[in-house]
């Protein structure tokens, strides 16, 4: 039974993981671009003062990359916990799910948020469709007036007193860690700062380590500024590269066909510095990947700063930013390492899965 619900749970993860992605790849494409072309035209195309100026090229590149490319980025966490809703209570979940995950994302308590608060609204609108009894002549006004209405304020509620205060306590607590640890040394800080890029991928977490990174960098000297940057594309590149190598070389289908199109999408954003496309590998199985994740980062994060490699604040996680270090051969090394500790660690738990459920279909 455990094993029943734990798979129909699964389930409604994948239902708004496959609806997430489309919305996560031509955003992250769309931002890569621009980035890059910022960077070879010597500009930040993540600036907003660009956004503002005069210079038509600037301001046209810096608009693609920081409102459609972000702006679409911001629309992964609405749709995810909406479809997560659907899955579970059909159409009168999308309303409460699509609320619940744009304010998720508002209030800051990232993609752990938006999974809790898709199946809350999921859960919540099948109770409510259960527990509200109407004739037929009056149902519409149920299932088009009372349910949506009733489950969108409960979740409103929820996300201001539970969801929300959760995440800020979360993005705090990490916060007060990683200034802790920066007083105990070079490679345990870069750790931290890496390790905490991989946590949530592009969530609250995720800027908050990048926040701090680019403080400490510019205004302390802090080596921090190369471990955040290696830390946001170890989990993509590693979990890309574990479906590379189960498509083209093991061959053991260890992931699906969809699974297995989504990594390639992960391992070309990694290379352009777009974390998020390891997302739906987290939340399919987060109390496995999000350790790993965060493990493999942090080891990359302290090479790096064991071999000596930093940068100036601003050089992109992106691949044509590596060269731009004082130590390029370290950055590779770096995210070599970590990279291939995530694919390693995917693989096996793949692996583990698959033969589980052999085991269990033949039973």
């Amino acid at each position: 039974m455990a094993s029943k619900k734990l798979q129909e749970l699964q389930q409604h993860l994948m239902t708004g993981i496959s609806y997430m992605i489309p919305i996560i790849v031509p955003a992250g494409i769309i931002m890569g671009i621009g980035i890059m072309i910022g960077q070879l035209s010597g500009f930040d195309a993540q600036d907003a003062a660009l956004l503002e100026g005069t210079d038509s090229f600037q301001q046209f590149v810096a608009w693609i990359t920081q409102i459609a490319g972000a702006g679409m980025m911001g629309l992964m966490f609405p749709v995810f916990a909406a479809y997560v809703s659907y899955s579970i209570s059909d159409k009168p979940g999308l309303a409460p799910g699509f609320i619940g995950g744009y304010l998720a994302n508002e209030m800051g308590s990232g993609f752990l948020g938006a999974v809790a608060i898709g199946l809350l609204s999921g859960y919540l609108v099948q109770f409510l469709n259960d527990k509200i009894k109407f004739n037929r002549t009056f149902r519409p006004v149920k299932t088009m007036f009372i349910v949506p209405v009733l489950s969108a304020i409960l979740v409103v509620i929820a996300s201001y007193f539970i969801v929300g205060p959760i995440g800020l306590l979360l993005v705090d607590l990490i916060t007060r860690f990683i200034n802790f640890v920066g007083g105990a040394g070079e490679m345990a800080l870069a750790a931290v700062i890496a390790g905490s890029m991989a946590f949530d991928l592009g969530g609250p977490v995720n800027k908050t380590a990048l926040a701090l990174s680019m403080q400490l960098n510019t205004d302390t000297g802090a080596n921090a500024w190369v471990p955040a940057m290696i830390g946001a594309v170890i989990p993509a590149i590693g979990i890309g590269l574990a479906t590379l190598i189960d498509q083209l070389v093991l061959k053991k289908s260890v992931y699906d066909n969809q699974m297995k199109t989504n990594g390639m999408a992960c391992f070309i954003l990694g290379f352009m510095g777009i974390s998020e496309g390891a997302m739906p590998f987290a939340i399919k199985d987060p109390l496995f990947m999000i350790p790993l994740n965060v493990i493999a980062s942090a080891i990359g994060g302290a090479i790096a700063a064991l071999l000596g490699t930093s940068a100036v604040t601003g050089v992109p996680a992106a691949i044509w930013g590596w060269p731009l270090s004082t130590n390029p051969l370290g950055w590779v090394i770096a995210v070599v390492i970590g990279s291939l500790i995530v694919c390693a660690g995917a693989l096996y738990r793949g692996s583990r899965l698959m033969a589980k459920q052999t085991v269990e279909d033949h039973v």
